[in-house]
């Protein structure tokens, strides 16, 4: 594999070429397309298409109007992207409307919870570390109503 390098040295740009052996990377590069990802319905109005790599899970959930994922914590710190719609979270004991084009940071072990204002809502959240309790099926909240 090679990289090229721009080094930036008193005004002028040089350009290096670098080979990397292949050892470097202990995890194989992923491709996906969302719509192309199997999506899992978790609870009536909420799908989610998801992917975890060595240390990381994204989900992608699509929400319908009213719905809200129950009250729930994980060792997981979250990072969700409200990509369209909104959603009222609560966060500890915050409560904060996040709007298309807005995310929240979620610490590690904060209890939290998601109502969808809007239908077809669409929260991308990233994890780390990865999602270990939705790779081996043991995630419940979902079905806490």
């Amino acid at each position: 594999m090679k990289v090229i390098l721009f080094i930036l040295y008193t005004g002028c740009i040089s350009i290096a070429s670098v080979a990397f052996p292949k050892l470097m990377f202990a995890q194989k590069m992923e491709h996906y397309v969302i719509d192309k990802i199997s999506a899992k319905e978790m609870m009536p109005g909420v799908m989610l298409r998801s992917a975890s790599g060595s240390n990381g899970t994204f989900g992608y959930f699509t929400l319908q109007k009213g719905v809200t994922v129950p009250l729930h914590s994980h060792i997981n710190e979250q990072y969700s992207f409200i990509l369209k719609g909104s959603v009222r979270a609560i966060i500890g004991d915050t409560v904060l409307i996040i709007r298309a084009g807005e995310m929240v940071l979620i610490p590690a072990n904060v209890p939290h919870s998601f109502t969808s204002l809007e239908d077809n809502t669409i929260d991308l959240d990233f994890f780390a570390p990865r999602r270990e309790d939705w790779i081996n099926g043991t995630a419940d909240y979902f079905k806490r109503q």
